[in-house]
């Protein structure tokens, strides 16, 4: 069985995830997309491959699905740079892991296929949250198949004053998948 991939912040988030409920409008079931049927939906933060969005859009679920269909689609074409730079400037904290650990962690996969629904966004102290199920499947390098479920979470700081640019723009925050093969 292979080891849990956990890539986590602070214990705030942990706890945020722990508590997240689902909005009562939700369907009970969601059926997830493969990003990669998603691709035109989506946008990169990195401003040469990004649509230019309204301020608004950027700031709200529509500017976290972006950086995560980004993070998601980075992975499946093995972009491991690119998926990493989705955790923003303080990504070895955030994340937990060096660049070159990350892409050595993804390389053992020889596809890659992540399917993301819609999440819940939620508030907490100056801070916005955006969490959503994940799965992806795939073969391992050996082709053996492999599936791993979980949560990503991602976060950007609410517009309070003093906070940086990269406070300010969403980034992975959080990612907990295990595998379920």
């Amino acid at each position: 069985m292979m080891s849990p991939l956990r890539l986590s912040a602070a214990a705030a988030v942990l706890s945020l995830a722990a508590c997240a409920s689902e909005s009562s409008d939700a369907p009970a079931e969601q059926t997830a997309t493969p990003v990669a049927a998603a691709a035109g939906s989506g946008a990169s933060p990195d401003p040469s491959r990004a649509p230019v969005l309204v301020p608004e859009a950027e700031k709200g679920e529509t500017g976290a699905r972006n950086v995560l269909l980004e993070w998601a689609r980075d992975l499946e074409r093995g972009d491991y740079d690119g998926a990493f730079a989705q955790w923003g400037a303080d990504a070895e904290a955030r994340s937990g892991m060096t660049a070159d650990e990350h892409a050595a962690y993804w390389r053992r996969f020889k596809t890659i296929t992540v399917s993301v629904p819609e999440g819940v966004s939620e508030g907490a102290a100056g801070s916005l949250y955006y969490e959503v199920p994940a799965t992806i499947v795939g073969k391992q390098a050996s082709g053996t198949p492999y599936r791993l479920e979980g949560t990503v979470v991602l976060k950007r700081v609410n517009d309070v004053d003093g906070a940086t640019a990269d406070q300010l723009r969403w980034h992975m925050q959080q990612v907990d998948l295990h595998d379920v093969s």
